[in-house]
């Protein structure tokens, strides 16, 4: 062999060394985020380059919670999440990794590979307002923006915001006039990131809040004094951030786009109690959903049963404050609210009678106009007993235990421990015996039993019981092929997840069936143990407040019942 051709071949040997060096340990290239680099870990998948989801999730703004079937619902920008099943994830280490190209995908963001790197490329936060108050510093960005509280030197705190740029033009740093702040400063710390840093008095500690809502993400800092004496002007305590959520999802179902919007309650029982409201407060009128909320000083609130259009009759049981307002019908799911604030999803059987001497007699209706051929009972909650007329009709009034008045004519207004009861045509026979004196008392007994019932609403069909599909159309009378059922109609849904959180839930854009409702619902990924669908179509609304304003996702229609969301204080 010549000389020449051994140093061709060993230097050749080295070359495939070389390139079997680096091919063994180049490994994937790293993240950076708008062209700064980050200290993502990567691993390289058969689905592409991933990262760890929530380091990521959270340095790209977003928040990460655990969802249906070992996958993650992502939360991110003003309103937007979306639902990372577990096939779309790797595992390894005990760490949960996520393609960073899906993720990005699904955050609206752009990646490009620029030397060397993978650029994630996502627009900034903007910082809206910075306002500096006695005892509370707060920062309002449009959207969600990752934090990480830095080595203090020379400031007493000091805050990095990423992927944030400031308009809220505060720039630099300025005295303030607060109790228990003496110095503020924001200044931009590279590409698209801001410091935030302050000098507090002596004894004055710092908590961080955070909500996110329907104005973005605010970033609070409590500012606490730990001396004997409060310096002057900090006796006012901020209002802590409001516990809830207003999200969107996107979900794909057969070939079709729904937009499902939802508030997302943690602690509610805690903080809140649910109840139904009637506009005006009574059986016969409507109101929208929002006027509701707002006379109700709520914070949230959807819409409930169905109805009457013509009467503003509720059609299903409303139970308002351990009194009966509606009766149920047929068979149609209901949520049932305990004087604890429990919850039970249920199909209720109501039986309604009236006791008397002689015996039980049944009762056809409730709080509802009274037919040619009836037997109807009103208390109350009633707002339109004046205009119940029906041919040859005879009219009791009780109150005590028995009959104080018997009469043609339907009284102007019931009293608030009365009942009064109409009998027309065949319904007279009933009540032929009962005269002023006799006894007679409205009772009502409901099926199965509730401990404790305190409120309760329904309409129906019930979609999920704990965490299965529990939809039986034919169960609750619903007409299979009637449109009600078929047809693609925006949907109100209020569920309970796993966790004890509240859902409040309406499903728009190109509207769902009822029979394929569960089945979108399971795809959100929320963690759902138990829901309930409300009336939908044009009744369907959301309401919740977002500060001082009160946002609103449908709901314009006038309806008689809505289910409001109170503080308890």
């Amino acid at each position: 062999m010549s000389s020449d051709l051994t140093r061709v071949l060993v230097i050749a040997g080295f070359v495939v060394t070389g390139l079997a060096f680096l091919l063994l340990n180049s490994g994937p290239p790293p993240v950076s985020l708008n062209g700064e680099l980050t200290q993502l870990t990567t691993v390289s998948t058969p689905k592409g380059v991933a990262v760890p989801l929530e380091e990521s999730a959270q340095l790209f703004g977003a928040v990460v919670d655990p969802g249906r079937l070992g996958g993650y619902v992502v939360e991110w920008g003003k309103t937007g999440s979306f639902y990372l099943p577990e096939e779309r994830l790797v595992k390894s280490g005990g760490r949960v990794f996520v393609p960073l190209e899906t993720l990005v995908n699904n955050l609206d963001g752009q990646l490009f590979r620029r030397n060397g790197h993978l650029d994630v490329n996502l627009p900034p936060a903007k910082l809206l307002t910075l306002s500096v108050e006695r005892d509370v510093i707060n920062l309002n960005f449009d959207k969600l923006s990752a934090f990480e509280r830095l080595d203090s030197g020379e400031h007493d705190l000091r805050i990095k915001f990423y992927n944030a740029s400031d308009v809220s033009g505060f720039n630099g740093s300025r005295n303030v006039e607060s109790g228990l702040v003496e110095r503020v400063t924001l200044e931009a710390d590279g590409l698209d990131q801001l410091i935030l840093s302050v000098d507090l008095k002596p004894e004055v500690r710092a908590l961080v809040a955070t909500e996110r809502g329907g104005s973005g993400f605010l970033f609070q800092l409590n500012l606490l004094f730990d001396g004997e004496t409060e310096p002057p002007g900090s006796e006012v305590s901020p209002a802590g951030p409001q516990n809830f959520s207003y999200n969107t999802m996107t979900r794909w179902l057969d070939g079709r786009r729904h937009v499902i919007h939802y508030l997302e309650i943690s602690d509610w029982n805690d903080n809140y109690r649910l109840t139904p409201v009637l506009a005006n407060d009574k059986v016969g009128y409507g109101d929208t959903l929002t006027e509701m909320v707002k006379d109700n000083l709520g914070v949230a609130g959807l819409n409930a049963n169905f109805f009457d259009p013509k009467t503003l009759t509720p059609i299903g049981l409303v139970v308002k404050d351990g009194k009966l307002v509606s009766r149920d019908w047929e068979s149609r799911a209901a949520v049932g609210i305990s004087y604890f604030g429990e919850l039970e999803f249920f199909r209720p059987d109501l039986d309604l009678y009236l006791k008397t001497g002689a015996g039980n007699i049944p009762i056809n209706g409730f709080n509802r106009p009274v037919g040619s051929d009836d037997l109807v009972v009103y208390n109350s909650r009633y707002g339109r007993i004046s205009q119940q007329r029906a041919p040859g009709q005879v009219v009791l009034t009780l109150e005590g235990g028995e009959v104080v008045g018997r009469k043609d004519r339907a009284p102007s207004t019931i009293g608030s421990e009365q009942v009064v009861v109409i009998a027309a045509g065949k319904g007279l026979s009933k009540i032929t015996g009962l005269s002023v004196g006799d006894e007679a008392e409205f009772k009502w007994e409901l099926e199965p039993y509730v401990p404790m019932l305190r409120s309760a609403v329904s309409a129906g069909p019930l979609l999920v019981k704990d965490g299965k599909t529990a939809l039986d159309i034919d169960r609750e009378n619903f007409n299979s092929t009637d449109g009600l059922v078929t047809s693609r109609s925006n949907r109100t849904v209020m569920a309970t997840t796993s966790d004890g959180d509240l859902l409040f839930i309406v499903v728009a854009n190109s509207g769902v069936s009822l029979t394929d409702l569960p089945r979108l619902l399971n795809s959100t990924g929320l963690n759902i143990r138990d829901a309930i669908a409300f009336d939908g179509g044009s009744s369907s609304g959301l309401v919740y407040r977002d500060g001082i304003r009160i946002e609103t996702i449908g709901g314009s229609r006038q309806i008689p019942v809505g289910l409001v969301l109170v503080p308890r204080s």
